[in-house]
């Protein structure tokens, strides 16, 4: 007698649960969505695109969310979409039993902006993407120029998420994206920066926001023991009358910073 009453109970317990589950999932095939939050999450100083943006980016794509039943509201497909613009690093929709949908966005973070030897202009961000210019933001990021050829990029993601994107960038890319990572990751040498330079060499040179000088660095190795010591030569080897007397400081080489004078002072 007494299992029959556990058995019972339990029954009645397990047939209320499923009860109360199907009148809940009837209950929400009839919500309609009240509304539709678009959080972007910058991750930095630089705007690239706001809510606006992303909703004219839904709508165009022929997705309506606000006003519809939320069970025939397609967030994958949505994500997937969101997922594939250059600005955005992450999104993610979710979907709340009172009605409101959220997208959670990240966006990307640029990094530089490079500029071609036929004057194409895009960004790299943090993480080695390549993403378009756009014109209703403009991000103050330090400049590249010069002998970089006009180089077929990839403007759009691929949603996929991919570890060291940076691998994939052209071989001058990557130098001038580790170059002004190397030179963002230093409080002095962000400050000093104001344009990454690729000469006729094809070597990297620094152009700084005083003085009349240019800095070699050559290549990529050892990039922040050659900041480091530029850093040294600022601080201990140069004096304030001394900004306008040089033309070039190189670092080219390990333990060494040879300068080098406009011809009116001699050189050294």
């Amino acid at each position: 007698m007494r299992k029959a009453l556990v058995i019972f109970f339990w029954s009645i317990l397990v047939g209320g649960v499923a009860s109360l589950f199907v009148f809940a999932n009837q209950k929400q095939q009839d919500v309609t969505c009240s509304e539709f939050i678009i959080d972007i999450g910058y991750d930095g100083p630089h705007q690239l695109i706001s809510a606006q943006y992303v909703r004219q980016q839904i709508t165009r794509a022929g997705y309506r969310i606000k006003g519809q039943k939320l069970t025939d509201i397609r967030a994958e497909e949505i994500q997937v979409l969101l997922r594939k613009n250059p600005y955005i690093r992450s999104a993610n929709i979710t979907i709340g039993v009172n009605g409101s949908v959220t997208a959670n966005i990240r966006q990307r973070q640029p990094l530089l902006r490079v500029f071609t030897g036929t004057g194409r202009q895009f960004y790299i961000d943090t993480e080695g993407f390549i993403m378009p210019v756009n014109s209703e933001y403009t991000a103050r990021v330090v400049i590249a120029n010069g002998n970089i050829p006009d180089i077929s990029v990839k403007s759009e993601n691929d949603g996929n998420g991919e570890v060291n994107p940076e691998k994939n960038l052209h071989p001058v890319l990557q130098k001038v994206f580790l170059t002004a990572r190397a030179v963002k990751q230093d409080a002095f040498s962000e400050a000093l920066t104001e344009q990454i330079f690729i000469n006729a060499a094809g070597e990297i040179e620094l152009i700084p926001k005083l003085g009349n000088h240019t800095i070699l660095l050559g290549d990529t190795t050892l990039l922040n023991d050659k900041l480091n010591k530029l850093k040294l030569f600022y601080k201990q080897g140069i004096r304030n009358d001394a900004w306008n007397k040089y033309v070039m400081i190189n670092l080219k080489f390990r333990d060494q910073v040879i300068c080098s004078k406009s011809s009116q002072y001699g050189t050294i």
